[in-house]
C-alpha cells in the first residue's frame, strides 16, 4: 500500500522465547491454494463506503490495524482477505485464518506469501525460505527458524462500526477487480489434517482472546469478556486490562499506559516494503513532547456504559483510544492479543495459563 504504519518496523525477527514452544506436527505444503497480493493502492474508508456502498455491508468482517498513519485501516474480509490469505504491503502483512479464527498484521514488507498448514495454523513464507506460523510469527524452518515477527496492533471488527468511528482510517481502494468471495461452509481439509491433540480445558472452536506478553501466554474466553465487558488482571506481575466492545464483537489487551496522539507519515516504502522510521510528532501541532502516563480503567455506571477512566473521565474504545474528554487522542500501549479458536492457541502456547470467571483482579 502506498501510504506509514506507526514507526517503521521491518520484518527484523526477534528469537523466540523457548517457553512457548509448539506442539511439532506435519506440515502440508499448498501455496498455491491461496495467492498472495502485494502493496494494493489505498484510498480512506469514506472513500470506499461511497465508492462501494451497494456492495460492503455493515456486518462485514475487517480486519482493522489501530495504530499509525490516519489511526490506522480496515480491510473487509469479503473483498479481499477470502481470497488473499495473505497480503504483503507496506502498512504491515495481514493474514486471515478462517479454520483457526483469527486475523494478524506483522511489521511491514513484500516478501511473504502463503505456505500451507501446521497446527491447525496457517503457515507463510518468507523470500528467503523461512517458513512462518501465521498466529505467533515464530519461524519454525528455514534460514530464520527461531526468530520470531514483530506484530501490528490489530483487531477483529465490522465495517459499519469501523466506518462510524474511524471514517478517516486508511482502507484498499476497492476497484471493480475486487469482487466479494463467500467463505466456504466446511473447514479446509488440509488444514483440519495438520490438527493434534487439543488442551481439553475448553472445546476446540470456542474464541479466546489470546494475550502474549513476550514471556507468558494467557487466553480469556470470548464468553466470559462478553458477560463482564471489561477486566483488569495480572499477568507475569504486571497489570493489564482487556476491553471488550458488543456492538462488534471484538476484543483486545492493553498495559494501562497512555501516551499522547501523535501524528505519522504515510509509508515511503523501499522495494522490500519498509519505511524508514517514523516516531510521529506530538498532536496538536506544536505540542509538546509529553511522557506517557498510568492510567487507571473501569466500567461506567452510567446508561451509555463503554470504559472510563478514573481520572480525568475520558471514555475509551476497544482500539485503546480516548474518544473524549481531557486524554482525547491518547493510547493505550497495546498488548500482543488476538481473538483465535482455542485449539489453535492452545497448541502454539501449550502452556498457555486459562482465565476463568471469578479469578484475579476484576
Amino acid at each position: 500500500m502506498r501510504f506509514f504504519l506507526l514507526f517503521s518496523m521491518s520484518f527484523l525477527a526477534f528469537p523466540a522465547v523457548a517457553d512457548d514452544q509448539t506442539i511439532d506436527l506435519p506440515l502440508i505444503k499448498k501455496p498455491e491454494s491461496f495467492p498472495t497480493l502485494v502493496n494494493p493502492n489505498c484510498s480512506h474508508c469514506r472513500d470506499e463506503a461511497t465508492l462501494r456502498g451497494g456492495d460492503l455491508r455493515d456486518d462485514d468482517r475487517v480486519l482493522c490495524w489501530i495504530r499509525g498513519y490516519s489511526n490506522g485501516g480496515a480491510i473487509p474480509h469479503r473483498f479481499f482477505l477470502n481470497k488473499w490469505r495473505v497480503i504483503s504491503d507496506s502498512y504491515g502483512v495481514f493474514v486471515y485464518d478462517s479454520d483457526a479464527g483469527f486475523v494478524r498484521g506483522y511489521a511491514p514488507s513484500y516478501e511473504f506469501s502463503f505456505h500451507g498448514w501446521r497446527n491447525g495454523v496457517m503457515v507463510m513464507e518468507r523470500t528467503d525460505g523461512t517458513l512462518f506460523s501465521c498466529l505467533s510469527g515464530i519461524a519454525f524452518d528455514g534460514p530464520g527458524k527461531g526468530t520470531r515477527l514483530e506484530p501490528v496492533p490489530t483487531l477483529p471488527s465490522d465495517w459499519g462500526f469501523w466506518l462510524k468511528h474511524y471514517p478517516d482510517a486508511v482502507a484498499y481502494r476497492m476497484f471493480d477487480k475486487y469482487q466479494p468471495v463467500p467463505l466456504p461452509s466446511d473447514p479446509n481439509q488440509d488444514s483440519v489434517r495438520t490438527r493434534g491433540p487439543f488442551d481439553a480445558r475448553l472445546t476446540a472452536d470456542e474464541l479466546v482472546l489470546g494475550v502474549w506478553t513476550g514471556k507468558s501466554a494467557k487466553a480469556y474466553p470470548l464468553s466470559v469478556l462478553a458477560n463482564r465487558g471489561f477486566l483488569v488482571n495480572e499477568i507475569d506481575g504486571e497489570p493489564i486490562v482487556v476491553l471488550w466492545e458488543p456492538a462488534s464483537k471484538s476484543a483486545a489487551a492493553y498495559r494501562p499506559v497512555a501516551t499522547q496522539p501523535r501524528k505519522y507519515r504515510a509509508p515511503r516504502p523501499d522495494k522490500n516494503g519498509v519505511s524508514p522510521p517514523d516516531s510521529g510528532v506530538p498532536l496538536p501541532v506544536g505540542a509538546a513532547e509529553l511522557p506517557s502516563r498510568p492510567v487507571t480503567l473501569k466500567q461506567s455506571d452510567q446508561p451509555d456504559g463503554g470504559i472510563i477512566d478514573t481520572e480525568p473521565g475520558s471514555h475509551w474504545d476497544v482500539a485503546g483510544r480516548a474518544v473524549d474528554g481531557e486524554l482525547t487522542g491518547w493510547t493505550l500501549t497495546w498488548l500482543d492479543s488476538t481473538q483465535v479458536k482455542w485449539f489453535a492457541w492452545s497448541a502454539e502456547y501449550p502452556k498457555t495459563e486459562l482465565y476463568e470467571a471469578g479469578s484475579g483482579v476484576a
